[in-house]
């Protein structure tokens, strides 16, 4: 309630009501049939409702509130002075939680009535400065409808005759096929679909039957709503296919009522009542099930446009499209590929380089290879040096140089240890073993477009695709979830406390589930930066700097930046963001403000644990900004790049490549002149020159202690 009390002016005025949750009831005769929906965002809920419960009023025939998480959609029809209620929730599975529930229409519009008012009448005793908000407005007005108890009667839709429908899904030359009876009842909702656009779910819960026909086995039938079905069906054959592509031995899906289980490593198939385990390969299933959606689909969109029906047919073809894949060779089955081992656990950070002080650093340049057009050199943990072009990837041996492996790749390879992922310049994402140059998978994202920047996670990687949002590969190639995000492809990708918070593009932050990528919160926020705290998000937008809950999404703490924020570090229990020609330090704690210096120069910041924190700018200008030694280096030149801190060890390019001690900002070594640079774990330095790379290999270091 606190919260609540604190808002003023436009946060007021933006109340959505979308973060006070509690249990909505709807009792019929005594029974909650809302009961197992569990908490919902109530005053959305009872919005709504009303909205609902005024269209009716206003002659249209049937109506839809959501009124719980998954969503939960309930269904109201108007049958006269009485409303036929039924309640349905779209999570997996879906399912009718009740229906043919006939209820006096006055008596819900009264009991709506009486619930709006009295949330109203709480939410402007707590803070009458939401009286402004577009929410209380809103449900003052639906209040005021509703309380006129004038009301048109219903408008009917008109009778159509309707003959009972069959529909048949089946692979040529095959044994399956999928049944769909829809009675006459069914199919006049279905050709009724244009009449009733503000209750989508109406069409859609007339009762049918499906049955799965297999010579030389009794049919398996079900019974109920024919879209909540297939809905199901479709997302238990995408697992099943995720499945067999995974390499799992079984799995057990429910067909309705009827439990199939499956011998993947055999593609045969169990179900009570059948004698024998029949072959039905799961690709086989999961075509006849998209063919069925999609004449579903078909048949509902023939009587006009429809939401629900179009997102049935869109999800059937995608997944009729990755069976062709499949069975094209377009996707490499994982079984069939380089035998996967589990992820290697990262090694123990290095410690600095001396105890004592750096006064001098001793490199030997060990090989020099061409290596026109490459753009970048990452040294990799076993002795490996990955070079980047804009057209392909090469390994070279860090000892000798020679050319382990070289594949085509788009630019944005990235590892996790010694496992890297690419993307090559189709659609294409790959895992490859960097020692040996050993595809592990390789996983077609149809249509998804290049540029392919990728975020390597413990257990997967993540894809951006341009135009569409975010795909999730598991690390045994299997596609965990493609999801649609509002702007496209997100600016940056965050995973902290089992949730991967992403900045969208369309200037919204957002957490999403990693398990289907759906979007568990979404505020308004245009972050720039993203960092991690602990089991707190940091976000850092044009003027603010935010610590989130990545659950929830509910702000900890907020402090104001100034304007053109940029570059941000985590860095002693605070964070330094640079902003308006400053460098400010932050407490993690409370957002308390330490520190405040005037870098007018600063382009980017470097941490490194338990060491320093820098400041860097062009031409290799940089500044410590901690410890009790604070000093400072002029630019000379023009070079833009960030700089490199690793072990206590600074590289800067500053015309020649120059290292220094970053404890007191003394130069130990330099290199040869580069247009980009880079330091191994080792020290190792890998310089990409106009036409060649060559590896400087750390040969001795002089300390004082």
């Amino acid at each position: 309630m606190g919260e609540l009390r604190a808002l003023r002016g436009a946060r007021a005025k933006g109340f959505t009501g979308s973060d006070i949750l509690d249990v909505l009831g709807i009792e019929v005769d005594g029974v909650d049939i809302a009961a197992g929906v569990g908490e919902a965002r109530v005053l959305q809920a009872v919005d709504e409702l009303a909205q609902a419960l005024i269209r009716i009023g206003e002659g249209q025939p049937a109506a839809q509130a959501t009124i719980g998480p998954g969503p939960t959609e309930l269904v109201l029809e108007a049958r006269g002075h009485d409303l036929l209620l039924t309640l349905v929730t779209l999570a997996p599975p879906a399912r009718v939680i009740a229906s043919g529930l006939l209820v006096d229409g006055q008596k819900m519009r009264a009991a709506t009535l009486h619930a709006a008012r009295g949330l109203l009448l709480d939410l402007l005793a707590i803070s009458p400065a939401l009286s402004g908000a577009r929410l209380a407005r809103r449900l003052g007005a639906e209040c005021a409808m509703l309380a006129r108890g004038r009301h048109r009667p219903a408008r009917p839709l008109p009778p159509r005759d309707a003959e009972p429908q069959t529909l048949l899904s089946h692979v040529h030359r095959k044994p399956e096929k999928l049944s769909i009876q829809l009675p006459p009842e069914t199919m006049a909702r279905l050709r009724s679909v244009a009449e009733i656009p503000f209750a989508p779910l109406a069409a859609h819960v007339g009762r049918g039957s499906v049955t799965l026909l297999r010579s030389g086995a009794p049919g398996l039938t079900w019974e109920g709503p024919v879209f909540l079905f297939l809905r199901n069906l479709l997302a238990d054959a995408g697992r099943l296919i995720e499945a067999w592509e995974s390499g799992e031995p079984a799995l057990t899906l429910m067909f309705g009522t009827h439990e199939l289980r499956w011998d993947l490593t055999a593609d045969e198939v169990r179900a009570q009542g059948w004698k024998r385990p029949l072959k039905l390969p799961p690709l086989r299933l999961a075509k006849i099930a998209a063919g069925a959606s999609e004449l579903y689909a078909d048949e509902t969109l023939r009587h006009g446009s429809d939401e629900l029906a179009a997102d049935l047919r869109e999800r059937a073809r995608a997944l009729l499209t990755h069976c062709t894949d499949l069975e094209t060779g377009d996707l490499r089955r994982t079984p069939a590929a380089v035998a996967a081992p589990p992820p290697q656990e990262a090694r123990e950070k290095r410690a600095s380089l001396a105890h004592g002080r750096i006064r001098r650093l001793v490199y030997r340049e060990i090989w020099r290879n061409p290596a026109a057009g490459a753009v970048r050199a990452v040294p990799i943990e076993q002795g490996r040096l990955m070079v980047e072009s804009s057209e392909h990837l090469a390994a070279l041996d860090l000892l000798t140089g020679e050319e382990i492996w070289r594949v085509p790749a788009a630019p944005g390879a990235v590892n996790r240890g010694s496992e890297l992922f690419y993307a090559e310049h189709g659609d294409a994402l790959v895992r490859l073993d960097a020692l040996c140059g050993e595809v592990r998978w390789k996983r077609r994202l149809r249509g998804a477009r290049q540029p392919a920047r990728l975020w390597p996670l413990s257990a997967g990687v993540l894809r951006a695709l341009p135009g569409e949002g975010l795909a999730l590969v598991g690390d045994s190639g299997a596609l965990e979830f493609r999801a649609k995000l509002p702007g496209g492809a997100p600016h940056d990708v965050l995973p902290v406390s089992g949730v991967l918070v992403v900045a969208l593009s369309s200037g919204s932050l957002a957490g999403l589930d990693p398990a289907d990528g759906r979007i568990l919160w979404k505020r308004r926020f245009r972050a720039r930066t993203l960092l991690a705290c602990g089991a707190r998000a940091l976000a850092v937008s044009s003027e603010t700097l935010s610590c989130i809950d990545p659950q929830t999404g509910k702000t900890d703490w907020e402090r104001e930046v100034p304007p053109d924020a940029g570059d941000a570090a985590v860095h002693d229990g605070a964070v330094a963001v640079l902003a308006g020609g400053a460098v400010s330090t932050f407490s993690l704690g409370g957002g308390e403000r330490r520190s405040r210096f005037e870098l007018g120069w600063a382009r980017h910041l470097l941490s490194d644990e338990d060491g320093a924190l820098i400041a860097v700018g062009p031409g290799g200008a940089a500044m410590r900004l901690d410890g009790r030694k604070r000093w400072s280096i002029d630019g000379a030149g023009d070079a833009s790049a960030a700089g490199v801190l690793r072990r206590g060890v600074l590289l800067l390019q500053r015309g020649p490549t120059e290292l220094y001690d970053a404890a007191d900002g003394l130069l130990v070594a330099q290199l040869p002149a580069a247009r980009a640079a880079a330091l191994g774990a080792d020290l190792c330095c890998a310089l990409l020159h106009e036409d060649a790379v060559s590896l400087h290999k750390l040969a001795t270091h002089l300390s004082v202690v």
